[in-house]
């Protein structure tokens, strides 16, 4: 019986055994749980309108995400810094979940909004989250609130929303 294995086999298993050790808990230091599956940096691009509007929705590129272990992630906007000149915000702050029972994840995302540089408001965005099978996009709806200053609800932005992780 021929005992070796074919090369093809042979490179697959080193591919496998490489990843899993760059996200094992001693190179990443986050627990090998399914929900850390998210933990990384993620580029994304949307497709909004507004919620019920029955318009076609927008592409955009929408943002940079980092999901870090335990449930909290960070975001920069892609756009300049200092906005269009007349509207800018914030770098934007949020929490994940982890469903086991459906495999989804939840993502909650605030950034504040300014004219002129005068706070107007803040926007809250919500994403149910799809991961793909090899973990490299993560996809779902997305909904968001824009808020003025004292809190009353302006309008919302409906849509769909693809990460790549990078």
């Amino acid at each position: 019986m021929n005992k070796t294995l074919p090369l093809s086999l042979i490179a697959a298993l080193a591919i496998a055994s490489t990843a899993n050790a760059q996200q094992s808990p001693a190179g990443t230091g986050s627990l090998s749980v399914p929900a850390n599956r998210i933990v990384g940096l993620w580029t994304t691009d949307a497709a909004v309108s507004p919620c019920g509007s029955g318009l076609s929705p927008s592409p955009q590129r929408i943002n940079t995400l980092l999901f870090h272990a335990g449930g909290t992630l960070d975001e920069n906007p892609l756009g300049p810094p200092g906005g269009d000149g007349e509207n800018q915000r914030s770098t934007g702050l949020g929490t994940w979940s982890y469903s086991p029972q459906t495999g989804q994840y939840a993502l909650r995302l605030r950034f504040d909004r300014y004219v002129n540089g005068v706070y107007v408001g803040y926007a809250t965005v919500y994403r149910s989250i799809t991961l793909s099978g090899n973990g490299q996009q993560a996809a779902g709806p997305v909904r968001a609130t824009f808020h003025a200053a004292d809190g009353s609800v302006l309008f919302h932005l409906c849509g769909t929303a693809v990460s790549q992780r990078l």
